[in-house]
């Protein structure tokens, strides 16, 4: 399934220290500052397909193992889909199988080093895999510098189980970088330090700073699932729950007013995710109910392509017509609102005969008298109606997601045909696209699915 949904993935780079300086809020002091014992305030995001909140507290990020700039060329595809076995958050998770010398995964600034508590994933892989997580840590001496602390500590996700990774437990060798120049400081001042924590560091160089925490996967080549993602900094705990796309579909109503039974009449749907970009690859049911009946059925299969449905219907009586967008791994089911096509009645169909006497003939005198006279027996009145058709019901029943939409189109219908809004809600979830990281240079990821449709 070609979803349309695009999302950069930003990569460590020069403009990452203009993050850290400004983001540098705590001054330089020599008692640095705690949030052991405060309760930090818990919440969970959920993530629709790579759409996550705009700012710079959670996005993913694409790093070299050995050294954090030398990546290999690809451009990482994601695949989203239930599992595998139970996620650590809601049903679905994000996978990426990379080439191999590169690490994928959730990337996070603070503002605070001392203050950030937590960061990182929890992840599968079937065969097991390999990563790498950078820490970078700006001390006091070097704010509003491109002077950063790169720290790089190894990890590895076992074979078929879920795993947690938390960077800020992790022990990390230390080099101190111009992130400028992308290349290490090579004066005094750079000299090598002992291997330690991020708290160590804060300690170590005596006051906070900015940093980043970039936990990545994938080193090995091995294709493997992240989900539940997380930080906590500040007195704030997010948990970002990867689920599947939302999305909208849309009936676009026929423009006519009546159709005569039988007639063809062509609806078309929209369909879109989240961020509004078009579906292709995928297919929508057209689903149909007599009016007056109860349940929905399935009417046609139709191909999405440019986010556009197109279906022919012939009605024999007014029906509701409506699209569904079934649920599946990788997205959200919805429904579009439904239009009523009204069906005139055929040639003929109203005309009533009118009943009327006919007078026959009357017998006059006669000069004699006959035997037999009297008048002729009138006609006897007659009279007939047209037949009417009553709407049988419909047993079908439907089940589905709901949601509603209203994208600009054109459709175009045979003469007569007419619709009119049925009262049918459907709303649907909306999410806000996630800002494009300003970080440069980037790989794109774009989502998508291998479950047929």
């Amino acid at each position: 399934m070609r979803a349309g949904i695009q999302q950069s993935v930003a990569a460590i780079s020069a403009a990452a220290c203009v993050v850290l300086a400004s983001g540098a809020a705590v001054p330089a002091q020599a008692v640095v500052p705690t949030t052991r014992g405060v309760v930090a305030e818990q919440s969970t995001v959920v993530v629709r397909g790579l759409a996550f909140p705009a700012g710079r507290a959670m996005r993913l990020g694409l790093v070299g193992c050995e050294s954090v700039y030398d990546r290999v060329a690809e451009t990482p595809q994601a695949m989203i889909g239930t599992g595998p076995a139970t996620a650590p958050a809601g049903e679905r998770s994000l996978r990426y199988d990379l080439v191999g010398g590169n690490a994928l995964g959730p990337l996070s600034y603070v503002s605070s080093v001392a203050q950030t508590r937590s960061a990182g994933l929890t992840a599968y892989a079937a065969e097991g895999t390999t990563g790498v997580v950078w820490a970078g840590y700006q001390e006091p001496a070097d704010r509003h510098t491109g002077r950063v602390w790169f720290g790089r500590a190894e990890v590895v996700v076992p074979a078929g189980r879920w795993t947690r990774i938390e960077a800020v437990d992790l022990t990390y060798s230390w080099t101190k970088w111009d992130m400028y120049e992308q290349a290490p400081v090579a004066d005094a001042s750079s000299e090598a330090v002992p291997d330690g924590t991020l708290a160590d560091m804060v300690v170590r160089h005596r006051g906070d700073g900015a940093g980043f925490v970039m936990s990545g996967l994938g080193c090995d080549g091995n294709e493997f699932a992240m989900d539940a993602l997380r930080l906590e900094t500040a007195g704030t705990a997010t948990t970002y729950d990867l689920e599947g796309l939302a999305t909208t579909a849309s009936m676009l109503a026929p423009p006519a007013n009546r159709a005569a039974a039988g007639q063809p009449v062509e609806l078309r749907g929209a369909l879109v995710d989240s961020t509004g970009a078009a579906m292709s690859g995928v297919t929508m049911i057209l689903e149909k109910r007599v009016v007056g009946a109860t349940g929905w059925a399935v009417d046609q299969v139709v191909e999405v392509d440019g986010g556009a449905a197109v279906a022919e219907v012939a009605p024999e009586k007014a029906t509701s017509y409506r699209w569904r967008f079934a649920e599946r791994p990788m997205a959200e089911g919805s429904v579009s609102r439904a239009v009523i096509v009204e069906v005139a009645p055929g040639p003929g169909a109203g005309d009533e005969p009118t009943e009327g006497p006919s007078e026959g003939p009357s017998a006059g005198p006669a000069d004699e008298p006959s035997s037999s006279a009297g008048p002729s027996g009138s006609a006897a009145p007659s009279a007939s109606a047209g037949q009417s058709q009553s709407a049988g019901p419909s047993t079908s029943p439907s089940q589905g997601a709901s949601g509603s939409a209203s994208p600009s189109g054109s459709a175009s219908a045979g003469a007569g045909a007419s619709t009119s809004a049925e009262v049918d809600p459907t709303p649907s979830e909306s999410v806000t696209a996630s800002e494009t990281p300003t970080t440069s240079p980037s790989a794109t990821a774009t989502a998508t699915s291998t479950d047929p449709s």
